[in-house]
């Protein structure tokens, strides 16, 4: 009798694989709408400074309507940093935002982005 030796994996390395695979997927699925949120911030104060002839509470208030459209829960109007002259609007947004993970463990996420031509 001529017997073949057995090739694939055994019962444990399944498991083991499906328990990375598993985490891998379920910390995706926890980051994924953190840069979501994060392309919104960027696109409403990229859009702020491109307004010309506004004031700084117009820029706020302009930032929390988007923010309530676009579901930006992380930082309000009140924490950006707003300079606005005569022809030129400048919007920093610098903020951070804590994913738990599971148990005691969790990800923290620090942005730091800005639009518009930055004060002289």
């Amino acid at each position: 009798m001529h017997f073949s030796r057995q090739q694939g994996l055994s019962l444990f390395s399944v498991l083991l694989l499906m328990i990375v695979l598993g985490g891998a997927i379920m910390v995706g699925m926890k980051v994924t709408p953190v840069y979501t949120e994060y392309a919104e911030v960027r696109h409403a104060i990229t859009s702020l400074s491109t307004q010309s002839n506004v004031g700084e509470a117009s820029v706020r208030r302009d930032f929390n309507q988007r923010a309530s459209v676009a579901g930006i829960t992380s930082i309000k109007g009140e924490n950006l940093t707003v300079v606005t002259g005569s022809n030129f609007v400048f919007v920093r947004a610098v903020y951070q935002r804590e994913v738990p993970l599971f148990s005691n463990v969790s990800l923290l996420f620090k942005f730091d982005t800005q639009a518009g031509q930055p004060p002289q």
